[in-house]
């Protein structure tokens, strides 16, 4: 599943870049995520507990987008997503690449609703400063994406040019360590992000 994912997403950027309008589009988003299970914790000298979500953080992601039909499309895209928390004298961050493919329903020209797969590689914690002996690699769940968009101007559908739009979107997935030095459970990264996309 996993190659086929890298497959059909970088298939999609690369039409989105050679194929004429509207069919074919190129697709861009930036977002936040809030959610999943702490994969490291810990308290900052002032006494202040922290914490680093399996789910959280910024997200960007680009790839293509396929019409299918006036109302069906398919998009593939490659991201890429991470959460830090940051200290004086060091710093803990949770970076990963998901990949993902989705279908899209036009319920109106500025309305969609997306369901999808996802797979996120080279998940890794990786820790810096006085957390420099914190690392781990993990390896992610097949999982799902449930996300509706809200263009802010309709596709033309005689031209290419720019739509841009938020998204509000909901990701199930899980992660465990490949080699478990200090963590051994499995960890929930599912969580809710928002954003913003960009099709042209």
């Amino acid at each position: 599943m996993k190659k086929s994912l890298i497959g059909l997403a970088l298939a999609c950027a690369a039409l989105g870049a050679s194929a004429d309008a509207p069919r074919v589009r190129l697709f861009g988003s930036v977002g936040y995520g809030f959610g999943g299970d702490a994969l490291v914790s810990g308290t900052w000298t002032d006494g202040t507990p922290w914490d680093l979500k399996a789910g959280k953080g910024t997200a960007v992601a680009l790839g293509g987008d396929l019409r299918l039909t006036g109302s069906l499309s398919i998009q593939g895209s490659a991201g890429y997503h991470r959460n830090s928390v940051d200290g004086t004298n060091g710093n803990v961050v949770f970076t990963r690449v998901p990949v993902e493919l989705l279908g899209f329903y036009a319920v109106t020209e500025q309305v969609r609703l997306g369901l999808g797969a996802r797979k996120s590689q080279s998940a890794k914690v990786k820790g810096g400063g006085v957390a420099a002996s914190v690392s781990e690699l993990y390896e992610s769940s097949s999982g799902a994406v449930a996300e509706v968009q809200y263009l802010f101007n309709a596709p033309s559908k005689s031209e290419r040019s720019p739509v841009f739009g938020a998204y509000l979107r909901y990701v199930r997935e899980s992660f465990k360590a490949k080699n478990p030095s200090w963590d051994t459970q499995k960890r929930d990264g599912s969580h809710v992000a928002v954003g913003l996309v960009f099709y042209y």
